[in-house]
C-alpha cells in the first residue's frame, strides 16, 4: 500500500540488485514455484554471478559474460523483457549504447528496454540530459521511463512536459518505474504525495507499460518507528 498508488499488484516483480547472494537457477526455480500466478523479470545490475558487478548498456563487450549468464537467469523466468542503464559515458557512445541494446535483445530473446539516468556530479552518466532522452525517444530502441530520474534531469534544466508525456504514451515504453526523490539525487522515496509528472501518467500512459514502484518501504517503515534500514526496494506493478 502506497499513500499516493494505494494497492500494489504482485502480477509483475522486479529482481533487482539489492540481493543477499547470487541470484541462480535454483532460486529462480524457488520462486516460480513459490508465486506461480507473479511474472518476474530482471532489472539492470541484478546480480547473476557470485561476484556483485555493474554491467550496463556502455559495457556490452566487456561485461559479456556477466550479460549471457542474465540472459540465462531471464529465459528461465520466461520474462517479458529486461530493462538496462545506458551507462557511463566514458564507456561508450550513446550510439553504441543503443546498438548494444538491440544486441542485447538478440541474446535474451525479449524485448530490451534502455532505462536513462539523470545528471550526476562529474556529467559520467548517458542519457542524463533532455537532449539525450529525445535521441532515445527518436531511435526506435524500446525504453524504460523512471520518473524520479526525469525529475531531477528537471531539477537541473527545467520541465519539458511534452517530451514526458510523448515518451509515456508511446508503445516502446515498456516500464515506467515511479518513486520521489527532491530533485538532488535518486532517494527511492515512497512517494505520498503527487509529483509533476502525476498528470502525464495519468493523462495517457502505453497501456502495455507495467508501472513499477520503486519506493523503499522498509525505510519509510522504518521512518515512522524510528529505527535503521537497509536499502532493499520494492517494485511491484500498481
Amino acid at each position: 500500500m502506497e499513500p499516493l498508488f494505494g494497492a500494489l499488484s504482485m502480477d509483475h516483480v522486479q529482481l533487482v540488485p539489492q540481493t543477499f547472494g547470487p541470484l541462480d537457477e535454483e532460486r529462480v526455480d524457488a520462486l516460480r514455484c513459490a508465486f506461480p500466478s507473479t511474472q518476474f523479470r530482471l532489472h539492470a545490475n541484478v546480480r547473476v554471478l557470485q561476484r556483485h558487478r555493474i554491467a550496463d548498456l556502455s559495457t556490452f563487450d566487456v561485461d559479456l559474460d556477466w550479460f549471457k549468464q542474465a540472459a540465462r537467469i531471464s529465459r528461465r523466468l520466461d520474462a517479458p523483457a529486461y530493462s538496462a542503464h545506458a551507462g557511463c559515458r566514458h564507456h561508450a557512445t550513446l550510439d553504441q549504447v543503443l546498438d548494444n541494446a538491440r544486441r542485447c535483445t538478440d541474446l535474451f530473446c525479449c524485448p530490451v528496454a534502455v532505462e536513462g539516468l539523470y545528471p550526476d556530479r562529474h556529467g559520467k552518466q548517458l542519457v542524463s540530459t533532455w537532449n539525450e532522452y529525445r535521441v532515445v525517444f527518436e531511435s526506435g530502441v524500446p525504453y524504460a521511463i523512471d520518473l524520479s530520474h526525469l525529475n531531477i534531469v528537471a531539477h537541473r534544466e527545467g520541465r519539458e512536459d511534452g517530451l514526458v508525456a510523448d515518451m509515456l504514451a508511446c508503445d516502446r515504453c515498456l516500464e515506467i518505474h515511479v518513486s520521489g526523490n527532491d530533485g538532488t539525487g535518486d532517494w527511492h522515496q515512497v512517494c505520498s504525495e503527487p509529483p509533476w509528472w502525476y498528470p502525464l501518467l495519468l493523462a495517457g500512459r502505453n497501456p502495455g507499460a507495467v508501472i513499477f514502484s520503486e519506493g523503499n518501504h522498509r525505510r519509510m517503515e522504518h521512518a515512522e518507528l524510528g529505527t535503521a534500514s537497509s536499502p532493499v526496494f520494492r517494485r511491484l506493478m500498481l
